[in-house]
């Protein structure tokens, strides 16, 4: 299981001011933070309105990457600024992301497969977001299979299917499950699956017990991949907690967790 770190997004009041100010401190305890509370990769995005991401961007990667040695996901969809960032960045970073929409793809499907990285694809095409479980594989396969033709490995691309959000659609779980479901066993050979999950649970009460539910739900269904608040105690713990009945050496994973004092019983 991949586990990608958020909340170093410059949609956050916090994040946008710091790269504003150029706080590294701020942006590197967060780092530090997350890097302890057992994040495997950390999502960064520093688009800021008004500011030039190829600088804010690059800026971020550097600031991250001398406070925690973790892999990073570039969160952008400007390619300079992608470019700029993985000519600092230090090992092999995430593109989070590709999709279907025709511009998206046009521009980022060279930057993808010119340079060593693996790719998230959105499950969303010219139409926008794909609420139900057909359009959502066809706009994945829109975008996945130009990549496989290109050269890229099945178990470099990582496909997130967007959840929305029971509040606005009672069925948006049970869609998202399926299309979980369909990519891992057999859609999309190879391909890997991944996800911010919590948007499933926005506008209801209780979300983080929603979240921790939908999570192990999701990973039932073949989810090797979350993209998840790692501070999230109780969340982290529901995942170590999965993973022993249902990925091998999850046992030795949860019983390292435990001694480490990092579980909520």
């Amino acid at each position: 299981m991949l586990i990608i770190g958020e909340s170093r997004n410059a949609t956050r009041p916090q994040v946008r001011a710091a790269v504003q100010s150029r706080d590294a401190a701020f942006i590197q305890a967060l780092a530090k933070e997350q890097a302890l509370a057992g994040a495997h990769m950390l999502d960064v995005n520093a688009a800021v309105p008004g500011q030039d991401e190829v600088e804010d961007l690059p800026w971020m990667v550097q600031v991250v990457q001398e406070a925690v040695d973790l892999p990073l996901s570039l969160d952008s969809s400007n390619v300079e600024a992608l470019l700029a960032a993985m000519k600092v960045h230090r090992g092999r970073p995430l593109i989070n992301s590709l999709s279907a929409e025709k511009d998206k793809l046009e521009k980022l499907l060279p930057v993808v497969v010119e340079n060593d990285c693996s790719v998230i694809v959105l499950c969303m095409d010219h139409g926008g977001i794909r609420a139900d479980v057909e359009g959502g594989l066809r706009a994945a396969r829109a975008a996945v299979l130009p990549l496989l033709e290109a050269g890229k490995k099945p178990e470099d691309i990582f496909v997130d299917p967007l959840v929305m959000s029971i509040s606005v659609d009672p069925g948006a779980a049970r869609t998202t499950l399926e299309v979980i479901r369909r990519v891992r066993e057999g859609e999309l050979p190879g391909v890997r699956m991944t996800g911010g999950l919590s948007n499933v649970s926005f506008g209801m009460p209780g979300r983080k017990l929603l979240n921790r539910v939908f999570l192990t739900m999701a990973m039932t269904m073949g989810l090797d991949s979350c993209i998840v608040d790692v501070r999230d105690r109780a969340l982290m713990s529901t995942l170590y907690a999965a993973r022993t009945f249902l990925a091998e050496g999850g046992s030795r994973e949860y019983l390292k967790a435990f001694r480490e004092g990092w579980l909520v019983i």
